[in-house]
């Protein structure tokens, strides 16, 4: 049996106005920092261009009639503003009720560092983020990868998470799952698995804790955002992937999705662009 799923990432609504108010020397830096702003003529309050774009990835998916739907992070630019989260899920409501979408923390949902008090409202509005599914004999597991980056005022949660992730990946090794996918928000590294730590990967001891068990019971992929643009690396095997925005890029890269497909003989994905 196949199974086809549709990611997602960074619908981040509140994104491009907050771009748009961006003065001259604070653009100048980001570029710096190596990132690509779009112009934008005026500053502006709202978030239709992100309405425009996860409208029309939710139209994509029901079009595509995938058997899931997972959103890697960032669903909104401002974790406590109500009417970017009553957007994000005004639209969310047009999917197909009969395809299921799995959240996944991002960091603008939780906080760079989170607390007790971010991770208990993103666990009321969305549900668990950490958790497992399986469909057929393909095995699916979403870790909170803010928690990965910086668990210095919730370190308990640190241990309940590595665990959680030992233990279902040993699951899924016992029943020989065809496929054991990964969610995170985070990628673990952009190029090599030793690269030094940055703002955009999980610092290297955890990073290296996360790749043992990945290695070990030899995962077939790890699907990521926070990029705001596309990168992909294949290292002992396992696909390392991370997903453009569908909200605002910041590479060459454009708003889009990814369709992937999973079968006994492989995994195949392809990055649909929304622009």
């Amino acid at each position: 049996m196949s199974i086809r799923f549709i990611q997602m990432a960074d619908p981040q609504f509140g994104m491009f106005s907050s771009i748009s108010k961006l003065t001259e020397e604070e653009a100048i830096s980001r570029s710096r920092e190596g990132l690509t702003l779009r112009y934008v003529e005026q500053e502006f309050d709202g978030f239709a261009p992100e309405t425009q774009l996860f409208s029309k990835a939710i139209r994509y998916a029901n079009e595509y009639k995938p058997d899931f739907v997972v959103m890697c992070g960032d669903m909104v630019h401002e974790a406590d503003s109500e009417d970017q989260r009553n957007e994000l899920f005004r639209i969310t409501s047009q999917l197909n009720k009969d395809i299921p979408i799995y959240w996944v923390a991002g960091n603008h949902d939780v906080g760079n560092t989170p607390t007790a008090s971010t991770l208990n409202a993103y666990r009321e509005l969305y549900g668990k983020d950490n958790y497992a599914f399986q469909m057929e004999n393909y095995y699916f597991i979403a870790i909170n990868s803010s928690v990965c980056s910086d668990p210095s005022l919730v370190p308990e949660e640190w241990d309940s998470l590595i665990g959680f992730l030992e233990i279902e990946l040993k699951k899924a090794s016992n029943m020989n799952a065809t496929h054991k996918v990964v969610f995170l928000h985070h990628p673990l590294f952009l190029e090599t698995s030793d690269e030094p730590d940055n703002y955009f990967v999980i610092p290297f001891q955890r990073r290296q804790e996360i790749i043992s068990l990945l290695d070990q019971n030899k995962a077939s992929a790890v699907f990521s955002g926070h990029l705001h643009r596309n990168n992909y690396r294949n290292i002992k095997g396992i696909e390392y992937v991370s997903t453009g925005p569908v909200g605002y890029p910041l590479a060459d890269d454009p708003s889009g999705i990814r369709i992937v497909d999973l079968d006994v003989t492989g995994l195949r994905h392809h990055y649909l662009s929304l622009e």
